[in-house]
């Protein structure tokens, strides 16, 4: 059977959930919705939004592209590279990326990861 085109239109509210986090973590908390997945898993897209934090940021088990709706945010790359993206800009984040992300605004973003393996 083939797949269904959805339209997930701007003016449709999203409906966010709280991703876990350990109790012991500073940063704020983050959430995001799935709004599609592949039947094995392996592909997905959705929404994501964080008040201003800092940390790593390590893609170990996925590749990732993320459109940045609202925000700014430094990204420093492994070998010293800042990278200032904000909305309308678009990172591309090759699996075993390694970084730091500062999100110096609360963001909000459409990200898409692609796992190579199950």
């Amino acid at each position: 059977m083939a797949g269904q085109i959805r339209v997930v239109k701007g003016s449709t509210p999203i409906a966010w959930g709280e991703i876990p986090q350990d109790a012991d973590d500073p940063r704020p908390p983050a959430y995001e919705t799935i709004e599609h997945r592949s039947a094995d898993g392996r592909f997905a897209v959705g929404f994501w939004k964080r008040d201003p934090e800092e940390g790593a940021m390590e893609l170990t088990e996925f590749h990732e592209v993320m459109f940045i709706l609202e925000g700014e945010i430094e990204i420093t790359s492994e070998d010293g590279t800042v990278n200032r993206v904000g909305p309308g800009d678009m990172v591309i984040a090759p699996q075993d990326s390694r970084g730091t992300w500062k999100a110096l605004s609360p963001v909000k973003k459409v990200w898409a990861i692609y796992r190579e393996t199950t």
